[in-house]
C-alpha cells in the first residue's frame, strides 16, 4: 500500500461492504495475496449475526421452549412457566451480539490479512472508493456488497413516527403489552409468533391475501394457523392507509375492520427488504 500527502491510499481490491459475502470475499482475496481493503460503516459480519439469523434464531427457541411448556398439562402433567423477556434479551446481548460490538470479526478479517477502513463507501469513478477525505484505488477493482436495508413503505404519517424495523426487536430490552406488525412474510411472521409467546398482543398486518405470499400457498395457510393457534391476530388482503403515533401508542387505519384504527405500544415494519445502493456513487461507473 502507499499513501500519499493527500491521503490516496492504493491496493489491489476495495470491498465496500463487509456483511457474510463481502467479509467472505475479503478475507479469501486476502488469503490468497492480494492487498485488501474491506470498507464497513457499521458492524463487519452485517445483518445475520447482529439483527438478523443468530438473534432471531435465540429468541424462536426461547419462544418454542414456552409453547412446549403449555403442551405439558395435556401431555404429561403440570407445569407452571412465567415468561421473562429479559433472559432472552440479554442473551442476544451477550452471547450473540457482544453488545453488538464487531470486535471478533475485525480480528478474523485481520488474521487473513485484510485491512478494515470505519466509514461509507462511495464510488468516485472506475476502481476508485472515497470514504470521507480519503481516497482508495484499487488496482484490481471494487467489489460492492453492501447488503439490504428494510423497505419502509409509503404510508401517510409512518416516517414521522418511531417505528420498530428487524433491528430495534432485536435490541428491544423491554416486552411491549401490544405490537402490530406491517408485513406477513418471514421477518414478520416469525417475529410475531416470539413476541405472541412472551405475552405480547400482536396484530399483523399483510397486503396479499395470504401470508408467505412468495412461498407455496399451504406455507402461508399453516403459517397464519399457527400464529392463531398463539393468540395473534392476522389480516390478510389489508393495506395501512395512515399511521399516527400520540406519544404512547400507534393507531394504524387499514383497509378492513372500517373506520377504527388499530391500535399498539409499538409498530414493527417488516415489508421486505431492498437494496443499499444509496449514496454508492454507481452512476460514476455508468450505471
Amino acid at each position: 500500500m502507499r499513501r500519499s500527502a493527500v491521503d490516496l491510499m492504493s491496493v489491489d481490491v476495495v470491498v465496500v461492504g463487509l456483511g457474510p459475502g463481502g467479509e467472505y470475499v475479503a478475507g479469501t482475496l486476502a488469503e490468497a495475496g492480494l492487498d485488501v481493503v474491506g470498507v464497513e460503516a457499521e458492524l463487519v459480519g452485517g445483518e445475520c449475526p447482529y439483527w438478523g439469523c443468530v438473534p432471531s434464531k435465540m429468541m424462536i427457541r426461547a419462544g418454542d421452549l414456552l409453547a412446549e411448556a403449555g403442551r405439558v398439562p395435556a401431555l404429561a402433567g403440570t407445569a407452571t412457566v412465567t415468561p421473562d423477556w429479559g433472559r432472552v434479551a440479554g442473551r442476544i446481548r451477550d452471547e450473540a451480539t457482544d453488545d453488538w460490538n464487531d470486535r471478533v470479526a475485525v480480528e478474523r478479517l485481520a488474521s487473513k490479512g485484510a485491512r478494515l477502513v470505519r466509514g461509507r463507501g462511495r464510488l468516485a469513478g472506475p476502481r476508485r472508493v472515497t470514504v470521507g477525505d480519503r481516497m482508495i484505488e484499487a488496482r484490481r477493482g471494487v467489489v460492492l456488497a453492501t447488503g439490504t436495508r428494510p423497505r419502509i413503505p409509503e404510508v401517510p404519517g409512518l416516517r414521522e413516527t418511531p417505528y420498530w424495523t428487524n433491528r430495534d426487536a432485536m435490541a428491544a430490552k423491554e416486552l411491549p403489552a401490544s405490537m402490530i406488525v406491517l408485513g406477513g412474510g418471514a421477518i414478520g411472521v416469525e417475529l410475531a409468533q416470539v413476541f405472541a409467546r412472551f405475552g405480547c398482543a400482536v396484530t399483523v398486518v399483510e397486503g396479499q391475501e395470504r401470508l408467505l405470499s412468495q412461498e407455496e400457498p399451504e406455507a402461508g395457510d399453516l403459517a397464519a394457523a399457527a400464529l392463531e393457534a398463539d393468540g395473534v391476530t392476522v389480516l390478510t388482503g389489508a393495506h395501512a392507509l395512515e399511521v399516527a403515533h400520540d406519544g404512547a401508542q400507534f393507531s394504524v387505519r387499514t383497509t378492513v375492520g372500517g373506520s377504527e384504527p388499530l391500535r399498539a405500544e409499538r409498530l414493527l415494519v417488516a415489508a421486505g427488504r431492498r437494496a443499499d445502493l444509496g449514496a454508492l456513487g454507481v452512476d460514476t461507473v455508468g450505471l
